[in-house]
């Protein structure tokens, strides 16, 4: 094992009702607290309402700010920093899913730094002081709630940028399994794709390989193909809810490890950049596509990776046949979750896998540390493996 550093400063409160908790939470961190969220169904479902209640019980002046959508925008995050800067806000609360946190933590940095938003996405720049940020998780799947990662998408450039930072990591969450009953079942397998992903892209980091990671990262895989088919079918099942939840906020909190090959996130970004495709769709398409492009390279690997998570029958085969039954599984996976296995599935007729290569690389020669390194010519087949 190389050596790492892990640090995780968020405060987690997990379980049933813990959001009614949020007032004596938030007033540790200031007396005017703004509330972001995405669609209308925190609304309609009174939790936007109740938690209004609660921090309003404890004197603290509540503004709110929605609209915020899926591969969130630095226009909105600009936008909602403007106005945080002028009604003086003090602490901001994310209440939703991935994409309302890591706008909230975008606009931690706007609103009290004068350089410009996207240069820190751009440039990773320094990131002096933040204002604080708390998260009421609605959607289980990127872990934005326990990690200092933020996804921002620039309008116009359309380029889609992770920046990482220890500033963003939130000071408290809540995660209460109930409030993701009203995610659909769609936007519940999107999600957990998600997760999956995160506990993908580290079991084939060679670098940080071994008894405790692997078995963490197959355990953490094996939940979501254990739990997901029962949210999807039973919205209410608090149980599966709760496994999603844990298994996607240790999936990227580096809680499994922190190293990983993330090449395949980092082609999904160019699929969101060009065809507007949710992450976890774009992952769905393309794990399976970056599998098949390393069989000839890596088959012992990706044996012991489907032998891992697919089953104890595989335990048996070949390496030769293991390998390909689980690449085959987990496309049966992901098509019993009703998600596209292909880009032609998703809708997307138009396409040139060489131009999303040359996008993919622009600036650098390869992606895919810490595993087979992917040029241009790579992850050119292997788009054209994802059509």
């Amino acid at each position: 094992m190389h050596n790492f550093v892990f640090h995780i400063p968020t405060e987690i409160y997990f379980g049933k009702g813990t959001q009614q908790n949020i007032g004596k939470i938030a007033k540790q961190y200031g007396s005017r607290v703004l509330l972001l969220y995405g669609s209308e169904r925190v609304v309609k479902n009174g939790l936007l309402g109740e938690l209004t209640k609660n921090l309003q019980q404890e004197d603290i002046s509540v503004y709110k700010y929605g609209g915020i959508q899926a591969n969130p925008l630095l226009s909105k995050a600009k936008e909602i920093a403007k106005y945080a800067i002028e009604e003086r806000i003090e602490l901001l609360i994310a209440v939703g899913g991935g994409s309302v946190i890591d706008t909230a933590k975008a606009v931690s940095i706007a609103a009290v730094n004068k350089a410009d938003l996207w240069t820190y996405y751009e440039q990773g720049k320094e990131v002096p002081k933040a204002l604080p940020v708390g998260c009421v998780v609605t959607m289980a799947a990127t872990a934005s709630e326990a990690n200092c990662v933020s996804v921002l998408s620039h309008d116009s450039k359309k380029q889609k940028k992770m920046f990482a930072h220890p500033q963003l990591f939130p000071r408290f969450s809540i995660l209460n399994p109930e409030l993701t009953y009203t995610a659909s079942p769609k936007q519940t397998a999107v999600g957990a794709i998600d997760i999956f992903s995160h506990a993908f892209e580290r079991y084939f980091c060679l670098e940080q390989r071994g008894t405790l990671r692997n078995k963490l990262c197959g355990a953490i895989m094996q939940t979501v193909v254990a739990e997901l088919p029962k949210a999807m079918e039973s919205p209410c099942d608090y149980d599966s809810r709760a496994q999603l939840m844990w298994a996607a906020t240790m999936a990227h909190s580096d809680m499994i490890g922190t190293e990983g090959v993330f090449a395949c996130h980092e082609m999904s970004h160019v699929l969101t950049e060009e065809y507007g495709l949710a992450h976890g769709v774009a992952l769905a398409i393309l794990m399976p596509a970056w599998l098949k492009f390393m069989l000839p390279w890596h088959m012992d690997l990706l044996a012991e990776f489907a032998r891992e998570v697919w089953g104890e029958e595989l335990k048996g085969c070949d390496d030769v046949e293991a390998s390909q039954e689980g690449i085959f599984k987990m496309q049966q996976f992901i098509g019993r979750c009703h998600l596209p296995l292909s880009l032609h599935e998703a809708g997307i007729n138009t396409r040139n896998s060489e131009r999303l290569a040359e996008k993919l690389l622009t600036g650098r020669d390869y992606v895919g540390e810490a595993f087979e390194k992917i040029n241009k010519e790579g992850a050119s087949i292997i788009f054209q493996m994802a059509e």
